[in-house]
């Protein structure tokens, strides 16, 4: 009788965590040997594209090569975070940022009143994470709130909507719409 060993969650853990690991390195590792190819001959990755087109897709070339030059940081390869727009946000930072993210790090973050408040990007909301960050680098409390103030600016000087919408002669009104005479007589003449 051959007695089946039974799996520990522990077990399963470590397993999956060296796995996953694996891969990681391996993405890592074929990164570089991809930039290595290019580098030697441009040719070099046109014909590895071709050799590995059945286990590479096309759009997937260009996260190795990002990963080969240390442009991105290879938990970003797996999704990095749960929201895309985050993400792409990390993705514009430098490697050594990038790792100071996934490493949980804490960043100065500008609230009202001029304090700060440190905060890591998972904890932290989209909105301000554009906050801290914007054109590739982190930034100041200083640069913060020059960038809070054009925030600022910039609704101010948005035209409020209207309450509708003319196309091609054809007049679509939004919820909760109620309109004067003269904005009536308005709208009809713009008929």
């Amino acid at each position: 009788m051959i007695a089946e060993l039974e799996l520990t969650y522990e077990q399963i853990l470590t397993d999956f965590r060296t796995a996953l690991q694996q891969g990681i390195d391996g993405f890592m590792k074929a990164g570089e040997v991809y930039v290595k190819a290019i580098e030697k001959d441009y040719t070099y990755g046109e014909r590895l594209k071709e050799e590995f087109s059945d286990m590479v897709p096309a759009k997937a070339w260009n996260q190795l090569e990002a990963l080969g030059r240390k442009w991105i940081h290879p938990k970003l390869v797996l999704g990095g975070m749960s929201d895309p727009k985050k993400t792409n946000l990390v993705k514009r930072l430098p490697y050594s940022t990038q790792t100071k993210v996934f490493n949980n790090d804490r960043f100065k973050l500008l609230v009202s009143g001029g304090d700060y408040i440190e905060v890591n990007f998972f904890d932290a909301t989209h909105e301000q994470c554009k906050q801290l960050c914007g054109d590739g680098f982190i930034r100041s409390l200083s640069e913060q709130k020059s960038w809070l103030e054009q925030q600022k600016v910039y609704k101010e000087i948005k035209p409020e909507e209207l309450p509708y919408h003319i196309v091609g002669g054809k007049i679509t009104f939004r919820k909760n719409v109620s309109l004067t005479r003269a904005e009536m007589k308005q709208l009809l003449s713009q008929l």
